[in-house]
């Protein structure tokens, strides 16, 4: 399984679709592992990340209003389905926004990726493991995996894993590959100890098959 190709136009080179894209790639991966052309939509001063579903609607995420340039001073998710050629017909999908619905979740990615993999669309299903293993300066490995999950929920897993890593138990990034050149993978460390987070395919059956 590969990353869906990118978008089709000339601001891929511009150097602020390259800055909101590569800051927003936590939220991009995910959707472009689901298979879906992902893009940042810029206008007015305002973005918003646009996946093309394949079958005439878009998803559009954003925040409370429009994405802001710093995805640290996002405060939730919005998801909405719309119409690519009709965009007044549209429908919400998630909002963990203060005043949403799924507000509980807040900023975590994994919850919202969850949502978006129960939407009815033409792509066939793929399927990731998220892992990871801990080896500290003493030898002792520690492993820890999510188990099978929809190829979106995992990628959203594997950043979040990642996120915690540095912001909750203090390690520093080592070295990431990057997504064009396999699935994600991810070294940490802290004081000798070392972590990785890595994300693998399943090439069995789904977990959870469709009646």
């Amino acid at each position: 399984m590969t990353l869906a190709a990118l978008p089709n136009h000339n601001r891929v080179s511009d150097p602020l679709w390259q800055t909101l894209f590569h800051r927003y790639r936590h939220v991009i991966t995910p959707l472009r592992y689901s298979g879906w052309t992902t893009d940042v939509e810029i206008g007015g001063g305002e973005y918003a990340i646009r996946a093309d579903l394949g079958d005439g609607t878009e998803l559009v995420i954003a925040s409370t209003h429009a994405l802001p340039a710093d995805p640290a001073d996002v405060d939730g998710w919005t998801a909405v389905r719309r119409g690519i050629d009709n965009p007044e017909v549209h429908t919400a999908v998630y909002d963990s926004t203060p005043g949403g619905t799924q507000r509980h979740h807040g900023t975590s990615l994994v919850p919202l990726f969850m949502r978006i993999g129960e939407l009815e669309v033409p792509t066939a299903p793929t399927y990731l493991i998220v892992s990871a293993n801990h080896t500290t300066s003493f030898g002792a490995t520690h492993n820890q995996t999510a188990g099978i999950e929809a190829a979106g929920v995992a990628a959203a897993r594997f950043f979040e894993w990642s996120e915690r890593l540095v912001t909750v138990e203090g390690y520093q990034p080592v070295w990431e590959r990057p997504e064009r050149d396999g699935h994600p993978l991810a070294l940490f460390e802290r004081k000798g100890d070392i972590t990785s987070v890595r994300v693998t395919p399943w090439h069995g059956d789904p977990p959870h098959p469709r009646p």
